[in-house]
């Protein structure tokens, strides 16, 4: 499963990567790059927080 990693330092690997580009790859290959510093995860999309339907809109009281 391929994994997407943001790119700290510039390294070579399938090709040329410089800082800030996105790099997908299996975390068993690049392992090694992450403890080094030269990857990071990319962190997920947070998800939107889901309504809470039971609470009531307060209503006006001036209409």
């Amino acid at each position: 499963m391929k994994q997407t990693y943001d790119v700290t330092r510039q390294h070579l690997g399938d090709r040329m990567y410089l800082p800030g580009d996105e790099r997908e790859a299996d975390p068993s290959d690049v392992k090694h790059l992450v403890d080094a510093g030269v990857l990071t995860i990319r962190a997920e999309k947070a998800e939107r927080p889901v309504d809470n339907k039971a609470i009531k809109a307060p209503r006006n009281k001036a209409g």
